[in-house]
């Protein structure tokens, strides 16, 4: 099992952590951006966020994390792109799941006793209240969206990395070292 794990243990991990952090950063300032500047539908502007963030990293992954992999055999940028733009897509499925879902329990742990979860979800059912509304109309959880944020990016990173480390750029296991 180990073995499957070893290329957590390398500098490629730590660059790729460190492009990661860089993306978070991204994807938060777009967050503000878009929720705050813009007034986008929060959903919506999470999403948007995520996306910003898929690009930069893509861009820098492949010039500093990737770097030396670029010519071995996996295709030209555009489809490594393509390929980065797969895996970003799942895992951001699996951040913005988090990200909704955490907004819904962050309502009915904090603010259950004051009836806000019914005002902010008045939905009849158990499936319309905190499965449906929780999507089409979020509630409103304050600076706690960035800790939601966090906790979806962290639920993502490690597909991302193994995905990408096997599948994009196609990484050998007698170069996981780098």
């Amino acid at each position: 099992m180990f073995g499957k794990l070893k290329p957590l243990f390398t500098v490629r991990f730590i660059k790729f952590c460190q492009v990661g952090a860089s993306g978070v950063l991204v994807n938060l300032g777009a967050l503000a951006v878009f929720s705050e500047v813009l007034r986008l539908h929060l959903n919506l502007a999470s999403a948007l966020a995520i996306e910003v963030s898929i690009i930069s990293n893509f861009l820098i992954n492949e010039v500093w994390t990737f770097g030396d992999q670029r010519n071995l055999g996996q295709g030209g940028r555009a489809r490594r792109a393509f390929r980065f733009h797969l895996v970003s897509i799942v895992g951001a499925a699996a951040q913005w799941t988090v990200f909704v879902a955490l907004n819904t329990v962050w309502l009915a742990l904090l603010f259950e006793d004051s009836g806000q979860v019914r005002e902010a979800l008045p939905g009849g059912s158990w499936v319309e209240q905190y499965l449906i509304l929780p999507v089409t109309e979020p509630p409103d959880v304050g600076n706690l969206k960035y800790i939601s944020q966090l906790c979806g990016i962290g639920m993502a990173t490690l597909w991302n990395y193994f995905a990408n480390f096997y599948w994009t750029w196609g990484v050998k296991p007698s170069s996981t070292g780098k």
